[in-house]
């Protein structure tokens, strides 16, 4: 009976946070798909949108890191709780602004609140995965994100229809209100007294920094995509709305149905992430590299399958060796510093291909330079595959939390 029960409330833990990260990141994609069309007919140039973007990104360089160390000593939910407040504040404010220096102070609050939310969810998974054994763990937490960009695509282009977009922020801002009720809902991680010194041992190891450098050149076509990609489908491939959401729609669910079955599986197929690599790398680079020939709605729907099949094994590869390579203890600052590099590359990303738009004159060429720098994921990881590990003679990303456990 008592072990019934236990099963019982890992499982509610598991739905909790789940259905917290994938509503607020709902909310999040309904406002940057959209809001680059917002710019362009409101008349902001290609340089406003990716110093907007590289603003929100820079916000997260500033907090990333203190709040994963924040969240290993302190309650993760306070955190959680102040990122809410701020993100329902920015969500307020959208629907009046109106200039560039307005969309500025917006862009820094969102940047604050997105990464407390980020970075405090999967602090929750990473130290709560550790614990609950439960196989749909990894399933349910890991197709939030895909789930978001589905279903924050296809409603967001019902709001907005042709060009409602007042109508679209002010219904994120209410819709942002319900966070308040599921935050309740959530469970709590141990506090531990950890020092910064403490994690110097945890972050300069080799495997650490592979999968920092892996990372970072993976997640450089984030930044490109929240700039460019709409844009793309709109003005490389004539997309209409109602077909742009069908491509977000498309790729959400087939991520998700690849990224549910990876995980609920993985114990029985003992699918080592860094094998998942090399597959992301491949399906991911390829379509991005390929984008100049999508110019149709139907050659955007096959690049975008492709596509699915790359980030949804990337979203494995990431979500499985993190918890793989660090004790709970620890966990919430340690990982910080590995997604930390994201940040800095999403920053990239918005920066630099809002800048080759603008010097190239089409939204194809951000994408050139994200493909050519995730096929550079494949040598580093080859390394570490078949040299690395053979010269240490460890299965890297297996036993390494294991490892830490016992020499601390």
């Amino acid at each position: 009976m008592e072990k019934c029960r236990e099963s019982k409330e890992n499982r509610f833990k598991v739905i909790s946070i789940s259905l917290f990260r994938c509503y607020y990141l709902i909310l999040s994609v309904l406002f940057y798909a959209y809001v680059p069309i917002y710019f362009e007919k409101s008349g902001f140039t290609n340089h406003d949108v990716g110093i907007f973007f590289a603003v929100q990104s820079a916000m997260s360089i500033i907090v990333y890191l203190p709040s994963g160390i924040i969240n290993d000593k302190f309650s993760v939910k306070t955190q959680l709780l102040a990122g809410i407040s701020v993100f329902s504040t920015f969500l307020f404010l959208l629907p009046y602004a109106s200039n560039f220096w307005h969309f500025f102070g917006i862009f820094v609050l969102w940047g604050l609140a997105g990464t407390t939310l980020d970075n405090s969810t999967n602090t929750i998974y990473y130290k709560e995965s550790s614990v609950i054994k439960d196989k749909l763990f990894f399933s349910l937490y890991g197709i939030t994100s895909t789930v978001a960009y589905a279903l924050g695509g296809k409603i967001g282009a019902i709001i907005v229809g042709e060009n409602n977009f007042i109508g679209l922020f002010k219904t994120i801002f209410y819709l942002s209100l319900a966070l308040f009720p599921l935050w309740r809902l959530l469970s709590d991680t141990r506090a531990s007294n950890v020092r910064v010194k403490d994690y110097v041992k945890d972050i300069w190891r080799f495997e650490v920094l592979a999968l920092a450098a892996t990372i970072f050149l993976f997640t450089y076509h984030w930044g490109a995509e929240m700039t460019s990609f709409t844009m793309l489908m709109k003005q490389n491939a004539g997309l209409q709305m109602s077909d742009i959401s069908y491509i977000y729609f498309e790729v959400g669910i087939i991520m998700s149905v690849i990224i549910f079955f990876l995980g609920y599986y993985k114990e029985k197929h003992r699918i080592n992430p860094l094998d998942a690599i090399f597959i992301a790398s491949g399906f991911s680079a390829f379509s991005q590299l390929t984008f100049y020939w999508a110019k149709s709605f139907e050659m955007m729907l096959f690049n975008q399958f492709l596509h699915s099949i790359g980030d949804a094994f990337f979203v494995y590869f990431w979500l499985n060796a993190i918890p793989q390579l660090f004790s709970y203890e620890r966990i919430g600052g340690a990982s910080s510093f590995v997604n930390w590099f994201s940040v800095i590359s999403v920053i990239a990303g918005s920066f630099f291909s809002g800048a080759a738009v603008s010097q190239f004159g089409n939204y194809y060429a951000p994408f050139i330079i994200s493909g050519l720098l995730m096929v550079l994921t494949i040598p580093i990881q080859i390394y570490t595959r078949f040299f690395y590990k053979n010269k240490i003679n460890e299965p890297i990303y297996k036993n390494n939390a294991e490892k830490c456990l016992l020499e601390n």
